[in-house]
């Protein structure tokens, strides 16, 4: 490619490209400056043979390799991609990108990074911080560097880099190091009368001591949190997928018992989850953490019975709550998962030695180790494939490795399986 001024100071840009055929083909354009004539010599060459001459922007340093790969990765345009990144899965790649790869290797060359180098870096942070943060910054890096292989930035093959242990040949340096193992899955088990005693702190002792504590001030919503445990041991929902049930996803069947009697069950749809994203704030998603994970869950009694006071007492407000979810604010907004994720770590604080004395690490008592006591109890009961759709995985493996055991007692109904383990906590 060449520049050239013309006697009336008008700049072109001639190139020599190929076509499909390898027909050769000779494009310009003109410009006031290089850059008009480049962009004008580019859109001829689109014409000719497609996009062979896409501008490159050179990039030197990780840092800048990161800014130009975001903002791909928030608008990516590319016809071939039928399932976007989601834009909050973007929030958290500009967040470890952000607080661990620019403070720790922003100013390094992209080319400097062999894979002896990245794994030191991943080492130290796994040290420093956690296994899980070095995984995600593993992560997050390996996709940079497959983008800059994609965009001719990084050669894809026969990159000869040294290390310690003399030259090797690399594609991407990331793909190289080693994936630090995480932490063994921790299964947690809940009775019914460690789970009726929590919900006893919550509901009576919390209430008093606190008011003991603080006689005038804001008080934790005591209430919201009960409801919520609830609700995620009926539902087995991850913890942003209940504060995401609408009005709408609550439905009532009566069923006629063998003895002539009615009795009323609750089916919930499971579709959507609260998110919150730098450009749009808290919304409701329309799908769970996967599409493919809508479902309809009967949830057992001690649920139903919550689930039924909240539609009872649901005032639809479309100006605060557009999407008319259940779970809202006192002002009437729709409840961030985040707040509720407060409430649990204060909880535990407040009550950790009485959690220690019934056998419950406090530690360990979050909304996701609740989801995990429901798959033990509902694969020790009902099987492992009856867990695997409560829980809404595609695969049996994936409810195993995280969230049950396989049992030996096979028994039909999620929700009949819940109300024999949990027998009485409401009461």
């Amino acid at each position: 490619m060449t520049f050239t001024v013309e006697s009336n100071g008008l700049v072109v840009a001639r190139a020599r490209v190929y076509d499909g055929s390898g027909k050769e083909r000779r494009p310009n354009g003109s410009g006031a400056t290089e850059s008009d004539a480049l962009v004008a010599l580019q859109e001829a060459a689109d014409v000719m043979v497609g996009k062979v001459l896409a501008r490159r922007t050179p990039l030197t340093t990780i840092s800048e390799l990161a800014t130009a790969w975001l903002k791909t990765a928030y608008h990516d345009d590319d016809p071939r991609v039928l399932r976007q990144r989601r834009e909050q899965t973007v929030d958290g790649y500009a967040s470890v990108i952000r607080a661990h790869i620019i403070p720790r290797a922003g100013a390094i060359p992209i080319a400097d990074i062999t894979a002896d180098r990245a794994d030191g870096l991943l080492i130290d942070i796994a040290r420093e911080k956690s296994v899980m943060t070095a995984n995600k910054v593993r992560n997050v890096l390996s996709l940079m560097y497959d983008w800059a292989i994609q965009q001719g930035l990084f050669t894809a093959a026969g990159s000869i880099q040294q290390t310690r242990y003399g030259s090797v040949v690399v594609a991407n340096p990331i793909r190289a190091t080693r994936r630090a193992d995480e932490p063994q899955t921790v299964y947690f088990e809940l009775d019914a009368v460690q789970v009726k005693y929590i919900l006893h702190l919550i509901r009576e002792v919390w209430p008093e001591r606190h008011r003991a504590r603080y006689p005038v001030g804001r008080r934790p919503n005591f209430k919201l949190l009960a409801d919520y445990i609830l609700i995620t041991l009926g539902t087995s929902e991850r913890t942003a997928e209940p504060i995401a049930i609408r009005f709408e996803d609550v439905k009532f069947e009566a069923v006629e018992q063998a003895d002539g009697s009615l009795t009323m069950e609750v089916l919930v749809w499971v579709g959507g989850t609260m998110v919150r994203t730098r450009s749009r704030g808290l919304f409701r998603q329309d799908s769970p953490k996967a599409e493919r994970q809508k479902r309809w869950v009967r949830v057992p009694q001690f649920a139903a019975k919550v689930l039924s006071e909240l539609v009872a007492d649901h005032v639809p407000d479309p100006e605060r709550n557009p999407d008319d979810v259940l779970f809202t604010s006192e002002r009437g907004h729709p409840r961030d998962a985040s707040a509720l994720g407060g409430l649990m770590r204060m909880f535990r604080r407040e009550f950790e030695p009485e959690l220690l004395a019934i056998g419950v690490d406090a530690e360990h008592l979050t909304f996701r180790s609740l989801r995990k006591a429901v798959a033990a109890a509902v694969s020790d009961t009902a099987g492992v494939e009856v867990a695997r759709d409560l829980l809404g995985h595609s695969d049996e493996a994936i409810t195993e490795g995280h969230y049950a055991k396989r049992p030996e007692l096979i028994v039909e109904v999620a929700a009949e399986a819940l109300d024999k383990v949990f027998a009485g906590i409401d009461a």
